[in-house]
């Protein structure tokens, strides 16, 4: 039976004197699902995710997380508990790491956060955490500045996932990094989310990157819905010109879409059967 983990409804956010950056916005995130939120810039796609992590408040609408809404402010047991259903990774791996504090560190002190162990239990399962996203031992006594820009990306997600959320949400988490060190973090999130099960909400601009990660995806334009279903047919077969002037923006010579699958069949995920 699908389990949803996230269901926003009727989602509205205006600031200042009137100006709508998101309007009447909802969908659901099942269990083990990948789902792209695309738009340009100032289409509203940033907002939503802030809105999910309680960094923004909605102005009208509801947010659930794993059966519970995000509603009122939360004391320092709450937040933990909402940290363990809800994580997220940033564009600028950089701005969002303690320039003072090394890599182990980073990973230890999420752990020290939210699991009772003790230091050696703790400095061990950073480094099979960093192991996990493609870092070494070695990595673990670096700063952020000794790392390259990717490391740093892989330093973020092995700090997220430190904490087993059941939802990641990724903003732009590629959008800094050139293009085969995209493709490695891609791959790197692909085989996070087969093994563990781990539900996704990533925000891009680009659908030449939202093809390799998403089942589903919503384009946004204006803070409103223009599009929504099967990632595959939405760049196979877009119906909507804010769509197809999204694929028409794809900057790399030579990418294809998929081809629109057979009718009656499911692209697949490659996750495995919940459990």
């Amino acid at each position: 039976m699908t389990e949803i983990l996230v269901r926003a409804e009727g989602l509205r956010k205006v600031y200042g004197k009137g100006r709508v950056a998101v309007d009447g916005l909802s969908f659901t995130l099942d269990r083990g699902e990948s789902l792209a939120v695309v738009g340009e810039s100032g289409s509203g796609k940033t907002t939503v995710a802030r809105m999910l992590l309680g960094l923004e408040t909605p102005t009208a609408g509801t947010i659930d997380v794993c059966g519970r809404p995000r509603t009122g402010r939360a004391g320092s047991a709450e937040r933990r508990r909402r940290a363990r259903e809800i994580q997220m990774v940033f564009q600028d791996p950089y701005s969002s790491l303690d320039p003072l504090q090394r890599v182990g560190d980073v990973v230890e002190t999420a752990l020290a956060l939210h699991f009772p162990l003790g230091r050696q239990q703790r400095r061990g399962r950073a480094l099979e955490l960093l192991e996990a996203v493609g870092l070494t031992g070695r990595h673990a006594a670096m700063l952020p500045r000794q790392l390259s820009g990717g490391q740093r990306q892989r330093v973020a997600i092995a700090r997220a996932i430190a904490v087993e959320p059941r939802v990641l949400v990724l903003d732009e988490a590629v959008a800094a990094l050139d293009v085969s060190v995209q493709a490695q973090i891609l791959n790197l999130l692909s085989d996070i989310r087969e093994r563990s099960g781990i539900s996704y909400v990533f925000i891009s601009h680009d659908l030449a990157v939202v093809h390799q990660i998403s089942d589903t995806a919503i384009v946004m334009s204006g803070g409103r819905v223009v599009e929504r279903g099967p990632t595959a047919r939405l760049l196979s077969a877009p119906e909507e010109e804010d769509t197809r002037a999204l694929l028409a923006a794809i900057p790399r010579p030579g990418w294809r879409p998929r081809r629109r699958p057979p009718a009656g069949t499911v692209p697949s995920t490659g996750l495995r059967p919940p459990g």
